[in-house]
């Protein structure tokens, strides 16, 4: 007799979470990107819509409060680009820890772990030469081992592409299965006797099937159900977790599978589709409370239900392979093929066949550079493709290219050459992210970065090519023709790139300018890639600077002389040499040369010393407030218009310092200082002024809910958190309470420790003001 855990359906939901590399190639830093409001650039907003929401999805009650929170990532098969988990490392290490816990709970839970590796910058493996496939997947199995601490079972195939020669591929490097797209699949068979056409049919999705490759090698594969993943990408699903529950509870029925399974990507729970984790989290726990189904992943499935028998894929057009997002083939990532996204009716996508063809011909001379290069600096033995194979570290960044090399020669300057070949090898590889050919048109954000990223590749090569790789370049992309004749072709957009800031200057200038707006607390010294070695005020007030390019070993020495010191408008020199090239360049820049990202960075940095002032200043300001509001109570006018903007600045100018110099230490002493000058803005401030004021409550929350994670919730900060969110509701402002919500969840919850000495009515009252329907009854 079966138990109720056997009746129970293996039920697996697959997220694809991936964003392309937006990095600048010259600095490391990603760019101001004004569409992505209020969030500085994409990988921000949608870190927030889906990345951050699904490691504390939010389960509320009737009365929309929160009951839990889920790490959804415990429950859900994903895979995560190497290139954004690099980001997500150094941005927001809170969410990339959880992921990488979640894997682990799912393995304690399972046996086998819910992530699986991916190729690693989303080439579309079948149109790359076969050495730069292997790379692509040797690269991306690295980073997942080292990311994860274990080896990769399964690997995402950028945009679920495939042909014969990556299932061997894929074999010969120990990867046991791939998720692909029910239409990718032409017949199956259980031996070559019993081979059964589909017809046009999608493959069946509820068991694994096997693959063959070229020399015979095989892997496994799943088909993913179709129509759970058309209905969550594009059908809604997520808006209705009781609804989905019944959809999968329909195909079970009328399906009678051991498995259902279906992939999207990652970002419709939560940015494509708002709020989407939130249904994920309601069905989660759906499917824990009832009978019907257990959570999975792909390894476990496979090991208690092995293939047995085969699946024979299309050839798809010009026997390229096949992919989920293109009829053709990977017709899409090459070709006119009739795919496109959005766009005028009239436009075409031509340009993508030269736009390969550039990066093609391009590759091909990098990597003969490369060849021969690596064999000249290390020895005519070397193995430059093993060389290139362990770089993979230092390509996803866990691994400075300084330790990486050391490996290899003591002498710097070989150093130095290896390092910019091998970096020209990882930029070659970002030209052919897919992206780049998705979408409609050549002038698009994506055709232009992987421009960027081929040129920067070109740029680490001159010193062994010359202008050659350059020119050549060029030419091929001004075949690539943009839709409206405005935006040209690819050798203009090419050009547009090329009158960018270098890295090196944009950092000269950044360090000149830091320093020179900035209090001594908060000078700087690494902007991007580059590391401030030196930095000298000479006696006629130029400014001398040695810098590090960390990634290529650079050294530059280099002089900033402000050409207009009197009149302060920020136009200055900046003569630059590198440890690479004899020349000296000299470079002149105004205001318009600063990057809007650095620009921010400035004024953030101008805030903060505006804001600086002591405590006898803050507590005389209090009085002068008092004393205003008492002489202006019951008169029919506005006292001393210049008075009151001096007062409402220096208001401004208090409260910022207060939250932005150390809140815990100073509030005791200050509160009613600050609820005095708060008052003073409900009652005279203007809307801009008290939509000012609610940024700077929601940054409060934020660097407190930073705390915590940090440092632990403690009864000091608990008190404060309490104290503060009851003064600012009191007079209307409700702050964003997400982050601190998220930081405090462990604790309400008791799946964090409270120190002993905790008080814990005063955890409840927090957990209570934070919108949490739990209650700890004991410790």
């Amino acid at each position: 007799m079966k138990t109720m855990q056997q009746e129970k359906t293996s039920l697996i939901l697959h997220g694809h979470f991936y964003q392309p590399p937006r990095e600048n190639p010259q600095t490391g830093i990603i760019g101001k990107q004004l569409s992505a409001g209020p969030y500085p650039d994409w990988n921000e907003r949608i870190h927030a819509d889906c990345y951050s929401a699904n490691s504390h999805s939010r389960y509320l009650s009737a009365f929309r409060r929160i009951l839990s929170m889920t790490n959804n990532y415990e429950y859900l098969s994903f895979n995560f680009g190497p290139t954004l988990l690099s980001w997500m490392q150094k941005e927001h290490p809170e969410t990339y820890n959880l992921i990488l816990e979640a894997d682990r709970h799912s393995v304690e839970r399972l046996g086998y772990g819910n992530a699986i590796a991916q190729a690693f910058n989303h080439s579309i493996l079948p149109l790359c030469t076969k050495e730069d496939a292997r790379t692509q997947i040797l690269w991306g199995l690295d980073d997942f081992s080292r990311r994860f601490g274990r080896d990769a079972k399964g690997l995402w195939l950028s945009e679920t592409a495939i042909n014969p020669m990556v299932v061997d591929l894929l074999a010969e490097s120990g990867v046991s299965f791939v998720i692909l797209s029910p239409w990718q699949c032409r017949a199956i068979s259980k031996d070559e006797s019993s081979i059964q056409e589909l017809n046009g049919n999608p493959a069946p999705y509820d068991r694994p099937f096997l693959l063959q490759g070229k020399t015979g090698k095989s892997i496994n594969a799943f088909f993913y159900n179709h129509r759970m993943a058309e209905g969550i990408s594009f059908g809604h699903f997520l808006r209705d977790a009781d609804q989905l529950y019944d959809r999968l509870l329909a195909i079970k029925n009328a399906d009678k599978a051991q498995l259902i399974h279906t992939a999207t990507d990652g970002e419709i729970y939560g940015h494509h589709e708002p709020y989407g984790d939130m249904a994920l989290a309601a069905l989660i726990k759906k499917v824990e409370d009832r009978d019907d189904f257990t959570f999975t992943n792909y390894a476990a499935h496979l090991a208690t239900h092995p293939a047995t028998e085969w699946a024979h894929l299309h050839e798809g057009e010009e026997e390229k392979g096949t992919s989920w997002s293109c009829s053709h083939g990977v017709s899409r990532w090459y070709r006119d093929c009739g795919c496109h996204t959005g766009g005028d009716e009239s436009w075409n996508q031509k340009w993508r066949t030269p736009l390969r063809k550039a990066f093609d011909n391009l590759s091909r001379n990098i990597d003969v550079i490369f060849n021969a290069e690596v064999k000249r600096l290390l020895g005519p033995k070397s193995e430059p493709l093993s060389l290139l194979h362990a770089f993979a570290p230092v390509a996803s960044e866990q691994m400075d290219m300084d330790s990486f090399l050391t490996q290899y020669t003591d002498d710097h300057q070989v150093m130095e050459q290896l390092a910019q070949l091998l970096l020209a090898q990882k930029y070659k590889h970002f030209a052919y992210t897919s992206c780049g050919w998705f979408f409609n048109d050549l002038a698009g954000l994506e055709p232009r970065q992987n421009i960027t990223y081929a040129l920067m590749a070109v740029q680490l090569c001159q010193r062994f090519s010359g202008d050659e790789l350059m020119l050549n370049l060029l030419d091929d992309l001004g075949k690539a023709k943009a839709n409206r004749k405005q935006d040209g072709n690819g050798q203009t957009i090419a050009m547009e790139s090329l009158q960018l800031l270098r890295g090196e200057v944009e950092a000269a200038l950044y360090f000149t300018l830091n320093r020179r707006i900035a209090n001594t607390i908060d000078h700087k010294t690494t902007y991007g890639y580059f590391q401030l070695e030196s930095y000298t005020l000479n006696s006629d007030n130029s400014v001398s600077l040695v810098l590090l390019n960390k990634q290529s070993l650079v050294r530059y020495e280099c002089a900033a002389v402000d050409l207009h010191p009197d009149t302060m408008q920020l136009e200055y020199s900046i003569t630059i040499q590198g440890s690479s090239v004899t020349e000296v360049q000299t470079y002149y820049l105004d205001h318009e040369d600063i990057d809007l990202r650095m620009r921010d960075e400035l004024f953030d940095q101008i805030d903060r010393t505006v804001c600086t002032i002591d405590q006898s200043q803050i507590k005389q300001l209090s009085k002068n407030l008092y004393h205003y509001a008492s002489l202006a109570t019951n008169i029919p006018y506005l006292p001393m218009g210049s008075l009151y903007q001096e007062l409402i600045g220096s208001s401004l100018q208090a409260i910022k310092n207060l939250f932005m110099f150390g809140t815990l230490a100073m509030w005791d002493e200050f509160k009613k200082d600050f609820i005095l000058m708060l008052d003073f803005f409900v009652k005279y401030g203007k809307q801009p002024d008290l939509e000012l004021i609610k940024s700077i409550f929601d940054n409060e929350m934020g660097s407190m809910a930073e705390k915590i994670q940090s440092y632990g919730l403690y009864d000091q900060n608990s008190r404060f958190v309490l104290e503060f969110l009851g003064i600012i509701r009191e007079r209307g402002f409700q702050p964003d309470l997400t982050a601190i919500q998220d930081a405090v969840y462990p604790y309400v919850s008791m799946l964090k420790p409270l120190p002993e000495s905790t008080d814990v009515d005063l955890i409840n009252a927090l957990g209570n003001v934070l919108n949490f329907d739990i209650t700890i009854t004991g410790m």
